[in-house]
């Protein structure tokens, strides 16, 4: 039995500003009723239970594949298929929608450049970096959370870290939105499609120059690194090269933007638990977790079955189809968290998915974590009070791969 309805109705608007804004009673009611949902607009298979999404993310038995998942771009215009094409090509050839033996072989490149000693370097700059941020805005009481802070500290990091310039951040990140805009889109326009066209001919421009200059002149940043690393004396083309500088910006600049982000916005409306934090710091590494797990930085992410999946609640995934999984879902599940819906910075059990999981974790994840724990930490020392400037509603990003706001204003009161 096929779970396909016969109807195109969508019983659930996933696609919606509404939904959006907040997901989660649709999704609950979806993983009680639909845990398993064909949609119709999305043409994929929508996975809300924590143990069916780790099962996805996990997969190690080649039911599912994240090699060539070109679901992006979906209902894009004729007109503009050549370059949704070039897009879908420069995505293919990302570590994170490979399967083994390539990634396995890319992965093992990473181990070699992006050690747990390279990030831990970079304690120091990070805290200078906050620091910094942070004295710039303390004088005027108020920030945007994302353009002055959560946006700025990644970008900072990144350009460290890889060795190119501070001032070029913004044309990534400006790059890394159009890109990330198509990745997210239900369905694809001829606009959206000609500006992510754009972005991705941009990252080859820009990451071309900087391998070109490495491989004629070694320095000691990670780009230098990873130019040499060698697995069985074979190292990475160019093109390689430039998609794993990509993957590594956005694995660092929008999951630590959204996971910084998301945790300022969920302690403003839990002033109870910012302060529990600030009385007690040792809890960091847990409470941060907990905001992950409670609002994660990542919406969902695709797969598409290589097999028939017969044994998940409710019928049969048909081999070729894809399946959306949904990570902040997941991290809701009550079979899985008692009492999900409540946020506890002391709560023992959060081994959330927003991440990912298995051979597929976030390469950015401990990067990530350092620089999450040092922002909150250094915010909620820095500031005895955090409060939202205003009663009007978050614009959120209408995204199926990211969960986050375009803007957050808050007000703060110094320490």
């Amino acid at each position: 039995m096929s779970l396909q309805p016969t109807a195109p109705a969508v019983k659930y608007d996933i696609l919606s500003p509404a939904f959006f804004a907040d997901p989660y009673p649709t999704l609950r009611r979806m993983r009680e009723e639909d845990p398993v949902f064909w949609h119709p607009v999305l043409k994929s298979w929508v996975l809300t239970r924590y143990a069916d999404v780790q099962r996805v993310l996990r997969d190690s038995k080649s039911e599912f594949s994240n090699s060539k998942v070109e679901q992006y771009g979906l209902g894009a215009p004729e007109s503009v298929r050549d370059k949704l094409e070039v897009f879908n090509h420069f995505v293919s050839s990302w570590v994170a929608f490979m399967d083994p033996p390539d990634h396995t072989r890319l992965r093992a490149l990473i181990a070699k450049a992006f050690t747990v000693q390279a990030v831990e370097r970079l304690r120091p700059r990070i805290q200078q970096a906050v620091d910094e941020l942070l004295a710039a805005v303390r004088p005027r009481g108020r920030m945007d959370v994302v353009a002055d802070f959560a946006a700025q500290l990644p970008m900072i990091v990144f350009s460290e870290l890889m060795g190119v310039p501070r001032e070029d951040g913004e044309r990534l990140r400006e790059d890394a939105l159009i890109v990330m805009s198509l990745f997210g889109a239900g369905i694809a326009t001829a606009e959206s499609v000609e500006s992510a066209y754009r972005g991705v001919m941009s990252y080859y421009e820009y990451f071309n120059a900087h391998i070109a200059a490495r491989r004629s002149r070694s320095t000691e940043d990670l780009l230098s690194k990873l130019v040499e690393a060698r697995v069985d004396g074979v190292g990475m083309t160019d093109t390689e090269l430039v998609a794993m500088c990509v993957t590594l910006f956005l694995a660092s600049q929008e999951t630590t933007l959204y996971m910084v982000a998301n945790a300022v916005n969920t302690l403003v409306r839990h002033p109870d638990q910012a302060q529990r934090l600030r009385e007690e710091p040792r809890l960091i590494d847990g409470a941060l977790e907990e905001m992950m797990r409670y609002d994660s930085p990542t919406f969902g992410t695709f797969r598409r079955a290589v097999v028939d999946i017969t044994d998940l609640p409710g019928g049969k995934i048909p081999a070729g189809d894809y399946v959306l999984s949904v990570l902040c879902s997941a991290n809701r599940d009550g079979h899985r968290f008692p009492e999900p819906d409540r946020f506890d910075i002391e709560r023992r059990d959060t081994r959330h998915l927003s991440f990912s999981s298995g051979i597929h974790t976030c390469p950015g994840a401990a990067l990530s974590r350092l620089e999450g724990r040092i922002a909150i930490q250094t915010l909620l020392r820095t500031f005895s009070e955090l409060r939202l400037e205003s009663d009007a509603p978050l614009e959120w990003l209408p995204s199926m791969m990211v969960r986050g706001f375009k803007s957050l204003p808050i007000a703060m009161t110094p320490a």
